[in-house]
């Protein structure tokens, strides 16, 4: 039944999806911009000090007092270029020399691309891309020189760094848009053909109840026309076997109903002490025909709960009809019943085969049997103990089993006490 309710949320799963994959490429998209001023931040860095070292090392070796300031933004060539000699402080060999220096820090600090130098006799434009510091000559000349190197590649010297991270990220974003839409749309198919065959099947369960219920009409007409119909073994058989064969419908249609939402319970005040009397008294002759024994240890306070009479009593009716039919010797089914303010616990224990640890976890599942003993000669669809649990949650209670191979097993059920 989860599988069926999870199901019935797809548009919800769509819509969840759609604003999952939203989010998630803003996040990309934020996390490419981050990265993006990262990298540039570093390459202004590496820059900043290949430039701040190249001049230290030529302020070093020739006595000079080279002043940096603000260093900003650049990207690379290696064509230098120089004013004319006239114009600036250094001479052309020293040039060449700063041109060296400054080229091997480039290379040092991992700075590959191309750049241009220039001296300038006036201040430069730092715009992006470009770097500038001030010269002073040593001679004591309050004249300003700059040098300024410029990158005219920057923009796609960083979008080659940044180019593994794009491509990764929209290949990632593909991908889970994908493999989403995939699953989600085998969901919307698995959703179409579980509703066609749930339609199927309660259609043809309604169509089934018409015979039953005709049959059933026809034998209580013969039963009071003809005694001897009464006490026929053969009508006996026909008349146990449509019940059963029409108990089993109703659970089926009811856990239908229950799957689409469409079931509401009848609520009433409930004696549990008298319902759990009148479903072993019903059920005295198939017990008789198991040579069973039944155990009733109920509450002397007789306490009351609310909820659907008819579906109350097919829970215990069908934990019963299980303690017999699993059972490899003379069943003997104990019922104890206890109750406080709250809630009302019921233990129904039998003496059967059990049923494994491994079982146990599946048993409350639809269309599930163990495999145990001589459970493959039990008849039933399966549906009996996940019809059991179904009611009883849907009365806000819990139920358990607690087994052991050959051991027999026992079933807590807790209800809440009427109100």
């Amino acid at each position: 039944m989860k599988r069926l309710i999870s199901l019935n949320k797809v548009p919800y799963l769509f819509t969840f999806l759609c604003l999952a994959l939203i989010a998630l490429m803003a996040f990309q998209i934020s996390w490419l911009s981050m990265s993006s001023d990262l990298i540039k931040e570093q390459f202004d860095q590496k820059v900043n000090l290949a430039i701040g070292s190249a001049l230290s090392d030529f302020n070093a070796s020739h006595h000079t007092s080279l002043n940096l300031e603000e260093l900003q933004g650049c990207t690379d060539e290696d064509v230098i270029k120089y004013f004319p000699a006239e114009k600036t402080l250094l001479s052309l060999k020293d040039q060449r020399e700063l041109e060296r220096t400054l080229s091997g820090y480039m290379n040092c600090y991992g700075i590959d691309d191309k750049y241009s130098v220039e001296i300038l006799d006036n201040s430069c434009k730092t715009s992006a891309g470009s770097y500038c510091c001030s010269l002073n000559s040593v001679k004591g000349s309050q004249t300003n020189c700059m040098l300024g190197v410029s990158f005219e590649g920057r923009e796609a010297y960083l979008y080659d760094k940044m180019r593994p991270m794009i491509f990764s990220s929209i290949l990632i974003f593909i991908l889970l848009a994908s493999a989403s839409f995939i699953i989600l749309w085998s969901l919307i198919k698995q959703k179409r053909i579980t509703e066609n065959n749930i339609d199927f099947f309660n259609n043809t369960a309604h169509e089934l109840k018409t015979p039953l219920t005709n049959i059933s009409l026809a034998l209580n007409l013969l039963s009071k026309k003809y005694d001897v119909v009464k006490e026929d073994k053969y009508a006996k058989i026909i008349k146990s076997e449509n019940s059963k064969l029409a108990d089993q419908i109703e659970r089926v249609l009811f856990l239908s109903k229950m799957e689409s939402g469409e079931y509401e319970l009848k609520q009433e005040v409930i004696s549990i002490n008298a319902l759990i009397q009148e479903v072993v008294d019903n059920m005295q002759l198939v017990i008789d025909q198991y040579k069973g024994q039944i155990v009733l240890n109920l509450d002397s306070d007789n306490p009351n709960i609310t909820g659907d009479y008819f579906h109350i009593s097919n829970v215990f009716r069908n934990l019963i009809d299980n303690a017999l039919k699993y059972c490899d010797k003379e069943p003997v089914i104990t019922i104890s019943l206890t109750s406080n303010q709250d809630q009302i616990k019921v233990i129904v224990e039998d003496n059967g085969i059990g049923i494994s640890s491994s079982d146990q976890c599946h048993i409350f599942d639809k269309f599930q049997r163990v495999n145990t003993g001589n459970v493959r000669r039990a008849n039933g669809f399966g549906i009996g103990l996940s019809y059991v649990k179904t009611v009883i949650e849907m009365h806000k209670g819990l139920i358990n089993v607690k087994s052991e191979v050959n051991r027999g097993s026992q079933f807590h059920l807790i209800i809440p006490n009427a109100m």
